[in-house]
């Protein structure tokens, strides 16, 4: 059995950000306390603690602004703080990765919200993803969407996703889970896959950090296992 973590990021136009995300990493359930371990390994550098504390988060967006538990730290070593955080995701050998984008400028007025139809592309690729296992979902609990989510996924095992070719999500059992990220280390370094993701595959993170960053990233081996781009044009 696989468990599923995962997180969103949502468009930004205003800011050149015109994609609505859903992704994560899906984590053989026995294989959890290893990659856990490795994580902690850097907390205890970072931190000097592996307590779950929002002191202790390794949270991209504080991290690459400096900010909160990073305040004050050179942008060197932030950018070596990801490094490290992305070789975990890269030199696994059972961390599955997944996700799914919908570009908003490219949708109809007609169609559903960007994060509906990003959600259900993400429950059909972790659906492929995991077959013929299983998965839970685990996500941030700070999202907006919970409730949304929540009640369209029993949709989803009840009947199948909303489009006409929809399919019925059989191998994500139960229902959405949430939990605060300070809490766990894995919807953390699903956070990390994230801010990898929309770095490489999307051009509004702009500056000298980010043009850095995306030198240090290249070449590592973290192609998604499982993805959708829509609307393709």
């Amino acid at each position: 059995m696989f468990v599923t973590y995962f997180d969103e990021v949502k468009a930004d136009p205003a800011n050149g950000q015109d994609s609505y995300w859903v992704g994560g990493i899906a984590v053989p359930m026995e294989a959890i306390a290893e990659v856990e371990g490795q994580i902690n390994e850097i907390a205890k550098i970072v931190f000097g603690s592996t307590e779950l504390t929002p002191h202790t988060e390794f949270h991209c967006k504080l991290l690459y602004g400096g900010k909160g538990p990073f305040k004050g730290m050179k942008p060197d070593d932030r950018m070596e703080i990801f490094v490290s955080l992305i070789d975990i995701l890269a030199e696994s050998a059972v961390i599955k990765r997944v996700f799914a984008e919908v570009v908003t400028s490219r949708l109809k007025a007609s169609q559903k919200k960007p994060h509906e139809i990003a959600f259900a592309f993400f429950c059909e690729r972790v659906q492929m993803l995991v077959s013929p296992k299983t998965t839970i979902l685990i996500g941030d609990q700070d999202d907006q969407q919970v409730k949304t989510m929540i009640r369209e996924f029993s949709r989803y095992r009840s009947n199948r996703t909303f489009w006409d070719y929809g399919i019925k999500i059989k191998n994500i059992v139960d229902t959405v889970h949430f939990a605060r990220s300070h809490h766990s280390r894995m919807i953390q370094l699903a956070d990390v896959y994230m801010f990898y993701v929309t770095l490489m595959y999307s051009t509004s993170r702009r500056g000298w950090m980010a043009e850095k960053l995306r030198e240090k990233f290249r070449g590592k081996n973290l192609y998604p296992h499982r993805y959708k781009e829509w609307p393709t044009a």
